[in-house]
């Protein structure tokens, strides 16, 4: 340099740093390190945008030598992480960059929480490179930054996540920590998979048995239809027990193909559970699948009875209940009150206390306040019908019971349910019906007169012919007979 650009230097380096807008002396300054030199040293004297500027000019000048222009990029680095973070103030918290600066050494966690509620985790990663997290805040970090990038499906930068988590053991911890939480099923076949191939030696034998089942749980998941997987999604670490339910839902098919996937899988693997016991399984539901240990279930109704039991059993009760108080009578003593013996009608047709009205709760029950299906092995309705495989259980959304199909065949609107109108118990259906007559299957016109059996005597019932037996409707479902009186 010649005598007069070193004389103008000096004079723009005055400039720069009585004036309270120096940088822009700075601009015109020959020597690139007494510019990069003067720009370090006043920089925090000037504006955001001032510093950013001369910083990127003085970096972009190819006579910097590399210590200095290393020292220019890590100062730019630390001045464009302020900006963003003072770009995430709503309403402003810090009036400058050099207000901000001291709250990131006074109060670190209030400058990182406001990142994290921002879902700014690079960012966050960024402003911890500038300042010491402790150890636990950067697991809570990366563990919400991870799960976050998985949930959007960003597979490869969750990897790359991974990877730059110097230490093995916070790794480890924070893939746990995720899986632990019970993401979504692609997330947890993602954390299961990677601890499980990176992790191996560094497991307990319980603690790889659950991922290793969570694993396997969230492949079968994957091979059921996309829209029926949030109902299975629960059992995801128990695949034993999401086949079972398949099998108890009479999803055969979706069954068929678990059982394959499993087979595949469970080879050579100590998951808690072996081929035999899924085979096991399997010949207990066959074996279920062939037994009915109870009858099919009718169309029962109040007014309409079972014909079938009494008509058999009118003939033999009437003769021997003949014969038991002839014997009874003879055999009293004089003066004695005779005890009358019940009826053939009354032993048919035993007379009952009037039932109860059922009231159901003042408001609809939540699901998990609704009785579990493990406790109650009959209908809470009729009282008779017992749940199998075939005859499942259902819940009525406005009083919570286990009911029977037969004592569930009607809808209502319930409050607080989206699908309205909605599957309710027989009983609550008719406490909130009272007013709305029901159509009996005696008063459809053009049908023959019918008269519920109820009303006919056990005599009259002898006297009728097969031929005057008439089933109640067309449908399968009703298993009932009334009595054809016309002619």
């Amino acid at each position: 340099m010649d005598d007069l650009s070193i004389v103008q230097d000096s004079v723009l380096t005055c400039a720069a740093v009585c004036d309270k807008e120096g940088w822009q002396y700075l601009f015109p300054v020959k020597d690139a390190s007494l510019r990069s030199q003067l720009a370090l040293r006043f920089v925090d004297k000037w504006p955001l945008e001032s510093c950013l500027e001369i910083l990127a000019y003085c970096v972009s000048d190819m006579a910097v030598q590399e210590e200095l222009k290393s020292e220019l990029q890590r100062k730019l680095m630390e001045l464009r992480v302020y900006q963003k973070i003072l770009g995430l103030q709503d309403p402003p918290v810090w009036c400058d960059w050099q207000t901000l600066r001291s709250c990131c050494a006074e109060d670190p966690s209030a400058v990182m929480d406001m990142m994290l509620d921002s879902q700014e985790y690079e960012l966050c990663e960024e402003w911890g490179r500038l300042y010491p997290i402790p150890r636990e805040h950067l697991v809570s970090l990366h563990h919400k930054h991870l799960l976050h990038l998985l949930e959007r499906s960003e597979h490869d930068k969750a990897l790359q996540l991974l990877q730059r988590i110097p230490d093995p053991t916070m790794c480890l911890e924070v893939t746990e920590r995720s899986l632990d939480q019970h993401p979504s099923l692609a997330t947890s076949h993602f954390l299961a998979n990677y601890l499980t191939s990176h992790f191996y030696g560094e497991l307990t034998t319980d603690r790889h048995r659950e991922i290793q089942a969570l694993y396997m749980g969230s492949k079968v998941l994957l091979t059921l239809p996309e829209q029926h997987r949030a109902s299975y999604a629960r059992l995801s670490s128990s695949p034993l027990l999401m086949l079972e339910q398949l099998l108890m839902n009479m999803k055969v098919d979706w069954a068929t193909t678990a059982v394959q996937t499993l087979h595949q899988l469970l080879a050579g693997q100590d998951i808690g559970f072996t081929l035999d016991e899924v085979d096991s399984l399997l010949s207990r539901y066959a074996g279920k699948a062939l037994d009915l240990p109870y009858p099919l279930r009718e169309k029962r109704s109040d007014s309409m009875i079972h014909l079938q039991e009494p008509v058999h059993q009118a003939s033999d009760s009437e003769t021997l209940s003949r014969s038991s108080s002839a014997e009874f009578s003879a055999a009293a003593a004089p003066g004695s009150a005779l005890v009358r013996s019940p009826s053939p009608k009354e032993r048919a047709f035993p007379q009952t206390q009037p039932p109860v009205e059922f009231v159901p709760p003042e408001t609809p029950p939540a699901r998990d306040q609704w009785v579990p299906d493990e406790t109650e092995s009959v209908c809470m309705v009729c009282c008779r019908e017992h749940f199998t495989m075939f005859n499942r259980r259902h819940h009525c959304r406005r009083c919570g019971r286990l009911v029977c199909g037969s004592c569930s065949t009607k809808k209502m609107v319930v409050e607080g349910f989206r699908e309205n109108p909605t599957r309710v118990c027989d009983q609550c259906y008719s406490y909130y019906n009272k007013d709305t007559p029901e159509e009996s299957p005696c008063q459809s016109e053009g049908k023959p007169d019918l008269v519920p059996v109820s009303l006919l005597s056990v005599h009259q019932l002898q006297l009728m012919t097969v031929g005057q037996l008439k089933p109640l409707g067309s449908g399968m479902e009703h298993h009932g007979f009334s009595i054809n009186l016309s002619p």
